[in-house]
């Protein structure tokens, strides 16, 4: 089971980026999120047609969505951190 994450709103982020995870400062300065390499994930959402219904068989067409999902990878003194920016850059691009 994986560990709990906290999740915090997009205009919290360049804020809270600035603790590590023991909420602890981290050191070697203010961190400029937009200034941190930007990293893109793809994932798919897919779907298979007539499932919904319980109509599915072996011909069944599948439908998948890409979802993109970016993330900042930053540095600090003990070395880089990333952190998912997606809702952060929609928010900066409004």
């Amino acid at each position: 089971m994986a560990p709990p994450v906290e999740a915090w709103t997009a205009d919290q982020l360049p804020t809270r980026i600035m603790g590590d995870v023991h909420d602890r400062r981290r050191k070697g300065g203010d961190i400029d999120l937009a200034k941190c390499e930007m990293l893109e994930m793809l994932q798919y959402s897919c779907v298979v047609e007539g499932s919904e219904r319980g109509e599915h068989t072996r011909e069944s067409v599948v439908r998948c969505t890409p979802i993109a999902r970016l993330f900042r990878r930053c540095q600090d003194r003990k070395g880089s951190f990333m952190v998912e920016t997606t809702a952060w850059e929609t928010e900066e691009r409004k």
